[in-house]
């Protein structure tokens, strides 16, 4: 097994719970991490979860402008007068 480094930025109080739970078990933090992250994709593929549905939840953004182009040209016309 070839081994990599992930460098993540986690909340405090998370990094403490792992930390209790390394002590624990006699664990480092290294081989805590990965060992729960590997229980939770267990358990994402029995609950049926893929990775599409995690990434993406098949939503898509609105791109509808709250202003016509009309009315984009009237609010810089009232900024410009302001200055």
């Amino acid at each position: 097994m070839t081994t990599a480094v992930l460098n993540v930025k986690i909340d405090e109080s998370l990094k403490e719970r792992l930390r209790h739970y390394a002590e624990a078990n006699n664990e480092n933090l290294s081989v805590t991490t990965e060992k729960l992250l590997l229980l939770a994709f267990e358990a994402a593929e029995e609950a049926g979860v893929t990775e599409e549905d995690i990434d993406n939840q098949h939503t898509e953004e609105e791109s509808n402008s709250p202003f016509t182009p009309k009315e984009i040209k009237a609010l810089r016309k009232l900024l410009k007068k302001k200055k």
